[in-house]
């Protein structure tokens, strides 16, 4: 059963096989489904009193017309539809695992109104706020962004976290150590311990030296983000870690004009050189370590979902990085750890917790 959004269906009648349309058109095209064609009725009341309103004054007829139109702007990406490794990952793994973390909602308090000014209809209900993912960017990365709340990025210094908190006992928030280094290191067989932090490793490769002070550490940091975005610095190269990532970059870069795409390592999606203007090897890198972090943050919350199967703790929000549980001391220690155990599988986190999400402490 093809539909267009699955994630919205997914939201209404989990239990029917869906087939997702714009899933299907973001891997032709990289962009989104574009808004579909109305009737000028629909565009002139929805002008006027807005959609929601004004799908109950305009006639059964007029509805009738629009889907039809809607059906016959799909209809070629529905009939010349094949099945791929890509489609399947994002059926199977990513809309189902968007759909169950945006309903369960994030608990909010008392102090959320004095940072927020939003639409308390669209995603307010029983004091808990639901945002939603949109997955068709450019990199291929979510985003959270939804009446006015940007869930992806509220700050730490600003007070905007004081009003989220857990609606079990206590919300535990599992944040990956270094995590795009590590990636870097994972796909071009690089080596990054994993018991000592990423950025004190950098500071002995920058500064050639085993004692790292704290300034050392912070300068770490900044070099390491220019040399990830911004392109390799050459002095650099005699080091392992940095050689083999250069040489990654190289044949990544070869192979996409080679071929006239790359395929992403677990979705095995095609980022094609049609859809890109103004590609550079650096920039194509970027996109396909995001494209990597992405498929495999749902790969691991897909899984991390069947440990949470029948139990009281929910995954409420996701970061690029990081996964926040709202967590229930009824689950047990051993649910704790298996969380753990799943989320720490290939790249090492750090945890903290609290009842707040702004007073998280270091676990």
């Amino acid at each position: 059963m093809f539909v267009k959004e699955k994630t919205k269906a997914l939201l209404h009648l989990p239990q029917l096989p869906y087939t997702d349309i714009q899933s299907i058109y973001y891997l032709l095209k990289n962009e989104p489904l574009p808004s579909l064609p109305k009737t000028g009725t629909h565009t002139f009341y929805e002008r006027k009193y807005g959609a929601y309103n004004a799908n109950k004054i305009i006639p059964l007829a007029k509805h009738y017309e629009a889907m039809t139109n809607e059906f016959e702007a799909i209809y070629p990406y529905i009939s010349n539809f094949k099945e791929e490794e890509s489609n399947k990952w994002y059926n199977e793994i990513l809309t189902p695992t968007l759909a169950r973390m945006v309903s369960e909602g994030f608990k909010i308090n008392d102090t959320f109104n004095k940072h927020f000014d939003i639409n308390e209809k669209f995603s307010i209900r029983d004091s808990k706020i639901y945002g939603w993912y949109n997955f068709c960017t450019t990199t291929g990365r979510p985003t959270n962004n939804f009446n006015s709340v940007n869930f992806s990025a509220l700050k730490h210094d600003t007070g905007e976290r004081d009003g989220f908190e857990a609606d079990n006992d206590m919300l535990i928030e599992m944040d990956f150590e270094g995590y795009h280094p590590r990636i870097i290191a994972r796909l071009s067989g690089g080596e990054l311990d994993k018991s000592e932090s990423v950025h004190t490793q950098m500071a002995k490769m920058y500064f050639d030296t085993e004692e790292i002070d704290a300034e050392m550490y912070k300068r770490s940091k900044e070099l390491t983000f220019q040399q990830m975005y911004g392109g390799i610095n050459k002095k650099y190269l005699k080091h392992t870690y940095f050689n083999k990532a250069q040489q990654f970059i190289n044949e990544l870069w070869r192979e996409f004009n080679t071929k006239g795409y790359v395929k992403t390592v677990i979705a095995r999606r095609k980022l094609l050189k049609d859809n890109y203007k103004n590609m550079t090897p650096q920039k194509l890198f970027n996109y396909y370590i995001q494209a990597f972090e992405t498929e495999y943050n749902f790969t691991m919350l897909s899984r991390l979902y069947q440990v949470l199967e029948g139990k009281k703790s929910k995954i409420i929000l996701y970061v690029y990085d990081s996964v926040l549980i709202d967590f229930a001391i009824e689950d047990g220690k051993e649910t704790l750890q298996a969380i753990r155990s799943v989320v720490s599988s290939d790249f090492p986190v750090k945890i903290k917790r609290g009842t707040t999400y702004s007073s998280l402490e270091a676990l």
